[in-house]
């Protein structure tokens, strides 16, 4: 059957083939313009960054040597960060918020490099903390951000 549909495909042409190829991105963007893929999406942010949060001062706390806590419980915050973060870059993100997003997105995962210059001044446990922090935000926000620069990509090379 794959065969037939992928043959009739060829058969057709380019513009068949745009339209399979852009069909499913057709009905990501509707159903995040929609009630519920803004409710879903909304929640999904709000979720992700709560628990990068958790996970951000669970790791920072390890980072400063001051409490030793399970690293297990972070790894499996990782993983759902990245889930979730998915979610968020496929339903949330608008074509037009697109280019804020990518840039905020590149300032906080540079930003968390400036940390480093802390330990400088005598303030090592400090720079950990919010390294490790910052970087827990980057673990949510980093899966967003491949999909919509994909789609960025995507749209810009369709349109040239």
């Amino acid at each position: 059957m794959v065969k037939k549909v992928a043959g009739k495909v060829l058969e057709s042409g380019d513009e068949k083939l745009e339209g399979v190829i852009t069909k499913p991105g057709a009905y990501v963007d509707k159903f995040s313009r929609s009630k519920s893929g803004r409710a879903i999406g909304g929640w999904a942010f709000i979720l992700g960054f709560l628990i990068a949060l958790v996970a951000g001062i669970v790791a920072g706390l390890n980072a400063t040597g001051t409490v030793s806590i399970n690293m297990t419980i972070t790894g499996g915050m990782t993983g759902f960060l990245v889930l979730i973060g998915v979610i968020v870059g496929l339903v949330n993100v608008s074509s037009k918020e697109a280019m804020s997003f990518l840039i905020a997105t590149i300032a906080i995962m540079a930003g968390s490099a400036g940390f480093g210059a802390l330990t400088g001044i005598g303030l090592g446990p400090v720079a950990a903390f919010l390294t490790a922090l910052v970087g827990m935000v980057a673990v949510f926000v980093a899966p967003a951000a491949i999909i919509v620069a994909l789609r960025v990509i995507y749209s810009t090379a369709r349109g040239a």
